[in-house]
């Protein structure tokens, strides 16, 4: 594909196969994402309907085209220079100096340049056809010329060839090309990047035996044995073992993170020193580093609004090109112009108006901003995603799991250190949150219990040392501690332990920064009003709704919509995801439930809110950048189509120009990779 037309003509001939539901071309990465019936349709025939199309499909991933885009531009500008340099040895109007040409352009047009007469024989009216017409014009006409001169002298006319405007401008045409596939190479290397992060094997624990095993044979529930050093090839959860894990590779955070029992590991990371068994939840496509590949992909071959205004505009624009091209021809002929004038400023409109730059406008733009945002830690579902974001005035924050870190940690504990672990024996046989808080806050090496036994929205009682441990609810002790949980041993009072959600330690600064970008922040909460309060109070929020179910958080989400708001809903639960797909920008912290996931625009694959600030200006910085592409493409074409109607360009300095215009698109879209 060379051009935003080839998109729609891709899209429209895979569309029309019965069965196909839809069918997206992504320009760029040279894909096409087919979703269809396979009781009705198989891949062997959506292949055929791309190829009947003119152009060929690959079911796996196609080889680099760049090598050989750049042979071909190399080679047709080689042949471009040694005819002109020919030229003062043999004389240009010799026969010798137009056959060596003639040769020479026919060799660059079906060599080099045989894929834009290929796309014109298929009667696609696109960026081939511009090239073919206005070449092949060229081309016929000096061919008429070398054979018959005598016919144009008898007419009163030079017998001018333009063999080297015909192989410069194919050579110019695919030293753009040449530069794009490198642009977007480099620019998608990210994907590929990716999928050599997850091992290709895994030691599992199998009858007490380490056995090492291709990643598609390990099964969810196994045991992965972890040495310090590995990268982790499954998603689990950590079963036993302690150690500081490298997420740098989905976080883009370089501070290794501590990690013990109970938390979860994702394929990629990299165990630091110490060892690790982990019982595996996730392999191959399902690990969250499968996840974030296909989101990129989705992202980069999703299609904006403005995308989608500029191939409206690019569907009329080349029959219109075509029009305008036999008009200046007709026109410099009536004006008494001779035949090659009128003709070298008619192949020049037809030059100069290929619409690459419109075509590369948008989906640079898009792939260069969810390359970079994925860098930082953020997933941009796309390039109307993008353009929603850019738009945002309120940003709604749940509290729970993503102003607060979503688990409960101990802030005070009024035992003694000899007892602590004790008490933390017996909570680590409970599964509940404020029992695995106080492990987590002993942070010891930990007896084992006895005679475990819990009592349902009450605590836990058990023998640690052949002593007597209980815990619980401070009423069900008999305990008139006004704390989370109380605990005795043997009896005894043994202190007891204040529970909280902690803020995150980012919050208050991700707000502020929100805030100094002129958005109203706003906290959605299920919680209690006073816990909201206080929470709100410490990080800067002053407009606040608690207490509120799924269902209104959905409704206050609306109500500022219907108040004509574009609004962005930051959270993490399962009870957000219906706030999330309502919003204008649904922002999923990657840490929560994969419904939440599925159902925002933006995924943070950090924990950490100063992402929602950096995806908002980053999207507003890539709308900019579309806007500024769109401007230079329109004003290139509006001013170059006259110039080169009034013969003030010669079809290899159109030629030129028209590469150098996509070549501005893309190094005004590279820009975005600098972005902090």
């Amino acid at each position: 594909m060379s051009c935003a037309a080839c998109v729609g003509h891709v899209e429209r001939a895979l569309t029309q196969v019965a069965g196909v539901a839809t069918a997206q071309v992504n320009l760029l990465a040279n894909e096409a994402t087919v979703t269809f019936d396979p009781a009705i349709t198989n891949e062997t025939v959506l292949k055929q309907a791309v190829e009947d199309a003119g152009y060929t499909a690959e079911n796996s991933a196609p080889p680099d085209e760049y090598p050989a885009v750049r042979r071909r531009a190399f080679l047709s500008l080689a042949l471009g220079f040694a005819a002109m340099a020919a030229m003062p040895f043999t004389g240009h109007d010799s026969t010798a100096a137009r056959y060596a040409q003639l040769a020479a352009a026919i060799f660059v047009m079906a060599g080099p340049g045989r894929e834009y007469y290929v796309n014109a024989a298929n009667r696609r009216l696109d960026m081939s056809t511009l090239i073919a017409v206005g070449t092949g014009s060229a081309f016929l006409y000096s061919l008429a010329a070398t054979l018959a001169p005598h016919r144009f002298h008898s007419s009163g006319l030079m017998p001018d060839v333009y063999y080297e405007a015909v192989i410069f401008i194919i050579a110019l045409v695919l030293t753009g090309r040449m530069f794009e596939v490198r642009a977007r190479r480099e620019t998608a290397a990210a994907l590929s990047k990716l999928a050599e992060l997850q091992p290709a094997t895994a030691t599992i624990l199998r009858d007490n035996q380490p056995i090492e095993l291709p990643i598609n044979q390990v099964q969810n529930g196994d045991i992965a044995i972890l040495k310090p050093g590995d990268r982790i090839p499954v998603d689990g959860l950590i079963d036993s073992g302690e150690s500081a894990v490298d997420e740098s590779m989905l976080t883009g955070e370089p501070i290794p993170i501590q990690k013990r029992p109970g938390d979860r590991l994702s394929a990629g990371t990299i165990n630091g020193l110490g060892s690790l068994h982990l019982k595996v939840t996730a392999t191959g496509q399902a690990t969250v580093l499968a996840q974030i590949g296909r989101m990129m992909r989705d992202a980069q071959s999703s299609r904006a609004p403005l995308q989608k205004r500029a191939d409206q505009v690019s569907a009329v624009f080349v029959p219109a090109i075509l029009i305008i091209a036999a008009v200046t021809f007709c026109a410099w002929l009536l004006n008494g112009a001779e035949t090659a004038r009128a003709l070298s400023a008619a192949v020049a409109v037809l030059i100069i108006a290929c619409p690459c730059a419109m075509g590369l406008a948008i989906p640079a733009a898009v792939m260069v901003a969810t390359g970079r945002a994925a860098s930082l830690g953020v997933l941009i579902k796309g390039g109307e995603a993008l353009e929603r974001l850019a738009h945002i005035q309120t940003v709604v924050l749940d509290k729970t799991g993503t102003i607060t870190l979503g688990r409960p940690e101990v802030t005070r504990y009024t035992g003694t250190a000899e007892d602590l672990p004790l008490i933390a024996a017996l909570e680590a046989a409970s599964e509940h949150p404020l029992a695995q808080s106080i492990v987590r806050y002993a942070n010891a090496t930990l007896p084992p219990v006895t005679n475990f036994q819990s009592t349902p929205g009450q605590g836990a009682t058990g023998t640690v040392n052949g002593r007597e441990v209980k815990a619980g609810r401070p009423a069900w002790l008999g305990s008139a501690e006004d704390a989370a949980i109380a605990a005795t041993i043997d009896n005894r009072p043994a202190g007891a332990f204040d529970v909280d959600d902690p803020i995150k330690p980012s919050a208050k600064a991700a707000i502020e920064a929100l805030q100094t970008m002129g958005l109203e922040v706003v906290m959605l909460t299920g919680d209690r009003l006073s816990a909201a309060r206080r929470v709100a109070q410490a990080v800067g929020i002053s407009d606040i709704t608690a207490e509120v179910l799924p269902a209104g958080k959905l409704d206050a989400i609306r109500a500022r919509q219907a108040n004509g708001r574009k609004v962005a809903m930051v959270g993490d639960g399962v009870n957000d995801a219906p706030a999330l797909a309502q919003a204008d920008a649904g922002i999923a912290m990657a840490s929560g439930s994969g419904i939440a996931v599925e159902a925002g625009d933006v995924t943070l694959l950090r924990n950490d809110l100063t992402a929602v600030a950096a995806a908002i200006r980053l999207s507003k910085a890539t709308v900019k950048i579309m806007r500024q592409n769109l401007f230079w493409a329109f004003c290139y074409n509006a001013a170059g189509i006259p110039i080169a109607a009034l013969g003030l360009l010669n079809p290899v300095v159109a030629s030129a120009a028209m590469a150098l215009s996509s070549l501005s698109v893309l190094a005004n879209s590279l820009r975005l990779r600098r972005f902090q």
